[in-house]
């Protein structure tokens, strides 16, 4: 509401009444039944007025303070109808309605100081929202750059501020603890997300009732973040979600699709696993249908309902569900094809399809060993199911005792075994590696420094990972040392151009980089895909990776050689704002452009990230003058 707008309508209210009032206050002593008849006659009108226009005002969603207001004023038209009875009344007692003048100067100076006192509380409120903005993204760049309990004070404190400016039962406070609720939830404090999430629910709930969608949202974050919610309380609280989002989104809308999934994994937790399907395959249909789904959202869902069909024994479902799933299965994240292929195997082996289901394994063993690494939950199972098809090269069955031996780091097996088959220390088995590029894969610095004094080799470089990549990739940082140690040199380049920093890029942990201590360090080596370690650090968001690599010397503005893009293009897109500051601060250039012609900037607002959009910007301000 503009402020002209607002003065004019304090001013209406106040004089219209002040021109009642005295009014009826002239008239009293000449007719006291004419008066207080013009006053209720203006009371009645009032009220009238007030109920209807109240409604109407609300469907605009402007703040409620200012539907109210907007609707007295409204009413206040009552006030002149009630004075045009008391002049009406006044004529007869000969009664000029001299009391006007001194109506309109109380009227404009008691309209006035109102007006003046609402400006003041509205530019404070407008003031206290630009600083909660502000230390929300303040909030996330404390959390990129590693100081989460910095970035809970920050949030804590705009809470706090904006519950003194607003008060408790305002829809800002209410923002403010959500905002902090999501913090809660990216750093896993669940119980402490859903206490906020319900504190915002409760005020929601008061100012916008129900029916409002934000305030489904509102309880789809409380029910999500509250683990210790009872499941069946818990379904409750979603379907009562579901309804609001139905009636105000439509049936088809994605914000559905992924309520009624909460619904079937709820479901599921209760083992309701014929209601599960129900909501799941609901959820799958909506996903379908929506004018803008997410591939992400569609394939994840897909994989809940065949596991579902698993549980009711229903393999061939599960099946069929997975194959709608399949031309998706290529971009998505490692975890989520591990999770494609784990659901793969269970399916085919239920269908007896025993060698399809060895292939999955296979497979999934393939995408830990190059993308996941050996900590996942599943890997045992796989690498036990794999050991077969792994050991073929060597035609002798007592290899599956090595590599039983070498997942477990059992040296002193190996050692015995060893003497028997010296040979078998350079056989690579049937995923191109052998027993200490396996050693290196698991982190056994025994093992590794046994299959050393056996004769292995860590400068042959035959495929992608060589060892002291393979102990880079996966953070095993004793490995590093001693590798680092025994290869002839640290810039073990593979023949796809991948440089040991290229590996430590790809994990995030800076302090891999200590370890690789040769003076001629190839800081900017370039991969087949065009990519230095810096150019790989900031497109992966690890910030201390980043910071680490220019602190040593890296080139800021090397490119890309396929896509052109500097590192500032890379923090930009995925709009990392404390890289893109240690950039700019070190000589990133701001005009670069990619080979589509963007610059870092342009690239930035194209992926939404407008947090990073305004912090160029404003050094590009500060850059010309």
């Amino acid at each position: 509401m503009s402020k002209a707008l607002l003065l004019g309508l304090w001013l209406h209210c106040s004089i219209s009444l002040f021109i009642l009032l005295l009014g009826v206050v002239r008239l009293l002593p000449y007719s006291p039944p004419m008066a207080i008849a013009a006053l209720v006659l203006a009371l009645v009108l009032f009220g009238v007025i007030f109920r209807y226009s109240l409604p109407a005002f609300a469907k605009s969603g402007a703040r409620k303070e200012f539907v109210v207001f907007e609707s007295i004023a409204s009413a206040c038209i009552a006030n002149y109808v009630g004075f045009l009875a008391v002049a009406g009344f006044a004529k007869k007692f000969d009664l000029s309605p001299d009391w006007l003048p001194t109506a309109l100067g109380i009227g404009a100076i008691v309209g006035l100081l109102p007006w003046a006192q609402t400006q003041l509380k509205l530019q404070r409120m407008t003031r206290e929202e630009r600083n909660h903005l502000a230390s929300v993204t303040e909030s996330k760049r404390l959390l990129e750059l590693d100081a989460p309990k910095d970035a809970e004070d920050k949030l804590k404190e705009s809470l706090l501020q904006a519950e003194v400016i607003f008060g408790g039962n305002h829809l800002h406070p209410a923002q403010a603890a959500i905002d902090l609720g999501r913090y809660y939830v990216e750093t896993s404090q669940r119980q402490r997300a859903a206490a906020m999430f319900s504190r915002a629910l409760s005020i929601r709930e008061k100012l916008l009732g129900e029916d409002d969608v934000r305030v489904s949202s509102t309880l789809m974050d409380w029910v999500n973040a509250d683990d210790e919610m009872e499941p069946a309380q818990a379904v409750a609280q979603m379907r009562k979600a579901l309804l609001i989002l139905e009636r105000q989104l439509g049936a088809y809308a994605p914000a559905v699709a992924l309520a009624y999934e909460r619904v079937g994994d709820l479901q599921q937790r209760q083992n309701h696993a014929q209601e599960a399907e129900n909501a799941l395959r609901r959820s799958l249909s909506i996903l379908k249908k929506a004018e803008t789904q997410s591939t992400r959202d569609l394939f994840r869902v897909g994989l809940k309902l065949s596991r579902i069909y698993l549980e009711l024994n229903r393999p061939k479902d599960s099946q069929e569900t997975l194959s709608g799933l399949e031309s998706a299965v290529s971009n998505q994240k490692a975890e989520m094809q591990l999770e494609y292929l784990m659901i793969q195997m269970s399916t085919l082996g239920e269908l007896n399809e025993q060698q399809a289901s060895q292939d999955r394994a296979w497979e999934a063993l393939q995408l830990l060993q190059r993308e996941l690494g050996p900590s996942t939950t599943e890997f045992k199972a796989i690498w036990e199911g794999c050991l077969d098809r792994l050991t073929e090269p060597f035609l002798d069955p007592e290899a599956r005792t090595v590599y039983t031996a070498t997942f477990g780091g059992d040296s002193y097996s190996i050692r015995q075994i060893l003497q028997n088959h010296p040979e078998w220390i350079h056989v690579k088995d049937a995923s191109g590696w052998n027993l200490l590029q396996w050693s290196c894969f698991f982190g056994h610095e025994r093992m590794v420094e046994a299959f050393l004094a056996q004769g292995a080799s860590v400068d042959e470089i035959t495929d992608e990972w060589p060892p002291l990549h393979i102990a880079c990739r996966w953070a095993h940082r004793r490995l590093i040392a001693l590798l680092a140690n025994k290869a002839q040199t640290q810039n073990q380049l593979t023949k796809e151009g991948w440089h040991p920093l290229h590996r430590c890029a790809q994990n995030g942990d800076s302090r891999l980089m200590e370890l690789l201590t040769a003076k001629d360090l190839e800081i900017d080596a370039v991969n087949d895909r065009g990519d230095t370690p810096l150019l790989l650090a900031c497109r992966l968001g690890h910030y201390l990776m980043a910071v680490g690599l220019v602190a040593r010397g890296a080139d800021v503005n090397k490119v890309s050689g396929m896509s052109g893009r500097s590192p500032l293009h890379e923090a930009a897109y995925v709009g990392h704002r404390a890289i893109a500051e240690c950039l700019i601060h070190n000589g990133g250039k701001l005009d670069a452009r990619d080979r589509a012609g963007l610059t870092p900037a342009e690239l930035a607002a194209q992926a939404e990230k407008e947090t990073v959009v305004k912090l160029i910007q404003s050094l590009a301000k500060g850059q010309k003058a």
